[in-house]
């Protein structure tokens, strides 16, 4: 694997330098992209304990940024939903407190703008945490413990070493054994787990700009510096291991809440984790009944047929390397595929 990236890497590098993959840009690359960010952090490099590969340092992503502006055109948010608007557009998922803090003054570094989609339940404080952010947490805490857990049905402990490698490969193991039995009450399984374990159901106290929400104050003050608000949900579940009922609370309360909370109109759903493992026609449909006009994914091809509901984004590893962040936003990576 590690000569395949090395290849991989010469080859998007003598590419670069060389203009080939610029030249495919002009002809062929991509014309309008939507770019997925979640976390941006004060850190000079990122943990080992990664939840889910989602976050980038501040200085990556003001490199990122720099990047962007030097050889793409970076379009206000305003723009989303002009389908003429040739360019890149940035969104930002989740509605952590680093959000506010890190990265929204970066953004205006660089007088760009950014859609960020919230959860109300979260910042209401509903719920201590996104169900894998919180057992992330909970199976980081719990290092050097024996844990019982539903994916054996609890019969036989299993053991967390200080290895950051157990630690994620038992929360992607978990994610494996959500998505194959499609469980739609995933807080109730997260309570469930803390009852078998003798923890209490609680938001665990653990880098509160990665793991803590922004407030209303805050995310409204984005709004004044123009930025724009996308639902991305009431509590983050998976949409399609919903009953239809789940799937209207979870898409209209959030709609609503958000905007009597704002006073803005809300019209752009962000799906959450928005991969065709997550979403569906049935889904879709609820968006639309939901009221909004515009919903994100996050992937670069699909096979879903409502294109404004579909809308494909990409997002970038946590580096700053030109060769490689060029070929992601142009396409020439996946030429080849």
């Amino acid at each position: 694997m590690a000569f395949k990236h090395f290849v991989r890497d010469s080859w998007l590098t003598a590419s670069y330098y060389t203009g080939l993959s610029q030249l495919y840009h002009a002809l062929a690359g991509r014309k309008r992209g939507v770019i997925s960010y979640h976390n941006v952090l004060p850190v000079s490099s990122l943990s080992a304990f990664d939840t889910y590969n989602v976050d980038v340092t501040a200085s990556v992503f003001d490199k990122q940024l720099t990047f962007l502006k030097k050889h793409f055109r970076v379009l206000p948010i305003q723009e989303l939903e002009n389908p003429q608007a040739q360019g890149l557009f940035l969104t930002v998922d989740d509605g952590m407190l680093n959000n506010y803090e890190i990265l929204a003054p970066i953004l205006e570094k660089h007088e760009l703008s950014a859609l960020f989609a919230i959860c109300p339940a979260m910042i209401d404080g509903e719920l201590p945490h996104i169900w894998r952010d919180h057992l992330f947490l909970l199976f980081q805490q719990a290092q050097g413990q024996e844990i019982f857990l539903p994916i054996n049905q609890y019969q036989r402990p299993f053991k967390i070493t200080s290895e950051s490698e157990c630690l994620n490969s038992l929360t992607r193991q978990f994610k494996k054994y959500v998505y194959e039995n499609q469980i739609a009450d995933i807080y109730g399984l997260v309570r469930q787990i803390c009852a078998k374990n003798g923890w209490p159901y609680a938001q665990v106290m653990h880098d509160p700009l990665r793991y803590q929400f922004m407030n209303w104050g805050q995310i409204q003050d984005l709004t004044k510096r123009g930025h724009r608000i996308a639902s991305h949900t009431m509590t983050h579940r998976v949409l399609k291991f919903l009953s239809a009922q789940e799937k209207q609370y979870e898409l209209a309360e959030s709609k609503k809440r958000l905007e009597t909370q704002l006073n803005v109109s809300v019209d752009i759903l962000v799906y959450p984790y928005g991969s065709m493992a997550e979403i569906d026609n049935a889904t879709v449909s609820a968006a639309k009944e939901a009221g909004y006009q515009t919903a994100l994914m996050n992937v670069q091809q699909h096979s879903l047929s409502t294109p404004h509901f579909t809308l494909p984004r990409f997002a970038f590893p946590p580096i700053a390397d030109a060769p490689h962040l060029h070929a992601i936003v142009s396409g020439y990576k996946f030429l080849f595929r």
